[in-house]
């Protein structure tokens, strides 16, 4: 499955659940114990390992972490950028909400960073610089290829680390 027409973000995802697929399958747990510790069906992680659909943010961060894996963003030099001061977390954030809200925090500042603006991220992913906005302060959550492709204008990469 491609991510719209972006071949870079599709390679990045494939390479993600192929390590998410190959430590399910080192540590001998199946796709069905996966989805139950998981809270979906059999059938999601089968079609998300053979890509025939991709899992919501949440559930990849969710995914990952049952797996012993972090999702984070890294710079062009593979160094896990952080957001620039501690993120409190809000009274019952479920723990992978929590990751996407210091992801998005993460994104947002490497974009003020290096000087662009919420246009100059909107234009290469086909969405409005509203939209952008949305998944800065965390009101809205991308799609898993739209977090990975989020990651390019603002020359970083979503990746796993081992926990």
């Amino acid at each position: 499955m491609s991510v719209g027409s972006a071949p870079r973000a599709t390679a990045e995802l494939h390479d993600a659940i192929t390590r998410l697929r190959a430590a399910r399958d080192a540590q001998n747990i199946t796709q069905a114990s996966a989805a139950e510790a998981l809270g979906v069906t059999p059938a999601a992680i089968a079609g998300w390992e053979h890509e025939r659909n991709w899992p919501s943010s949440p559930n990849f961060i969710l995914w990952a972490r049952a797996l012993g894996f972090e999702v984070v963003v890294t710079d062009d030099k593979g160094v896990k950028l952080v957001p620039a001061r501690p993120v409190p977390k809000t009274k019952g954030e479920e723990p992978h909400h929590y990751r996407l809200r210091c992801l998005a925090l993460t994104l947002r500042e490497r974009r003020l960073d290096i000087n662009l603006r919420q246009e100059d991220v909107a234009e290469p992913l086909r969405v409005s610089s509203w939209t952008v906005a949305q998944w800065e302060h965390s009101y809205r959550v991308p799609t898993l290829p739209g977090l990975v492709a989020w990651c390019h204008p603002v020359r970083c990469r979503l990746t796993l680390s081992s926990r």
